[in-house]
């Protein structure tokens, strides 16, 4: 159906994508699908990112590829390569830099979701009943964004650490998001730090005993936390492992011990503990639960070394 502009009384639903992008093409069935189950609802995809020698032969590939789609693309699709029209006024002005991203737009003529168009179905059916809460949708929304620029600007500044070596800004800044937004995630990329780069041991382990004792539960968590402190590989010059420990056992406890790379953790840091017998023992079990794949091929290599270290006594 032609497309003239953004109908009052009508929801709309505007997909931006591009012939190039493989997680568009991985959405489209689910579009057609949307369309389907919402007849009342506008779904219109526009290719605004399309890459080509000229206007000409953008549009003809895009004509070509909504041809050879067929019914996968069963619903509205829009080719726009005057970035003023609309990349500009929506992906840019919402500051959105990736696609596929979906706008939801309602009744009213007013924008009240921004995403990903597999995540959706939620919003539209509450969108389309007139029950969604945009005043809620809109404070998350300039809340995820916010955290999305304090973490690139972070990124940037430990960037800028790697070169000098100094990471006291970048502590410093970490506490400062971590006191305007308390989570999980910058507490573990504090401790990281803490723990690594900016060797403030001190600080990292006493933080790193608060991520244990909230997140006990956590198999996933408690096995982040053990395995960055004995990573071969990470940039731990003192490992704490007595936290190493209670983290990895922790970890095993909360999977049930069913998971050969939490199970993998915890040999580790037994066998660092200076108990072989035990670290062999459990690295079995972490081999003997663990899928077919480069993983378990790993955890063989690794099963020799706690071995040898026995025949070395």
């Amino acid at each position: 159906d032609k497309v003239t502009g953004i109908e009052k009384g009508k929801v709309h639903v505007i997909e931006f994508w591009a012939t190039w992008c493989g997680p568009c093409i991985a959405a489209m069935p689910h579009l057609s699908e949307i369309q389907k189950k919402h007849p009342e609802v506008v779904v219109v995809s526009v290719a605004a990112s399309e890459r080509g020698k000229d206007e000409s032969s953008k549009i003809e590939k895009v004509k070509k590829f909504v041809e050879e789609k067929g019914d996968t693309m069963s619903y509205r699709v829009v080719y726009a390569g005057d970035r003023e029209k609309m990349s500009k006024p929506w992906m840019q002005a919402a500051g959105q830099n990736g696609i596929p991203c979906s706008f939801i737009v309602d009744k009213d003529s007013t924008i009240a979701w921004i995403g990903h168009p597999m995540s959706m179905d939620k919003p539209l059916e509450q969108i389309a009943a007139g029950t969604w809460d945009a005043a809620s949708a809109k404070k998350l929304f300039e809340e995820e964004r916010a955290a999305e620029e304090a973490q690139m600007k972070l990124g940037m500044m430990m960037r800028q650490a790697a070169q000098s070596g100094n990471y006291d800004e970048v502590v410093v800044a970490l506490r400062d998001a971590l006191a305007k937004n308390p989570n999980d995630g910058l507490k573990f990329q504090l401790f990281e730090l803490l723990a690594g780069p900016a060797n403030k041991p001190d600080e990292a382990w006493k933080l790193g005993e608060e991520i244990l004792a909230a997140n006990k539960s956590s198999a996933m968590m408690m096995n982040q936390l053990a395995w960055t402190i004995v990573d071969p590989e990470g940039g731990v010059k003192k490992p704490n492992l007595d936290l190493a420990l209670k983290a990895a056992e922790a970890g095993a406890a909360a999977s049930n011990e069913k998971d050969g790379a939490i199970l993998d953790t915890l040999a580790r840091v037994v066998f660092l503990k200076g108990d072989a017998p035990r670290a062999i023992k459990l690295q079995k079990k972490a081999i003997e639960v663990a899928p077919q794949g480069p993983m378990k091929d790993s955890m063989k290599e690794t099963l020799k070394e706690y071995e040898a270290s026995l025949k070395k006594a």
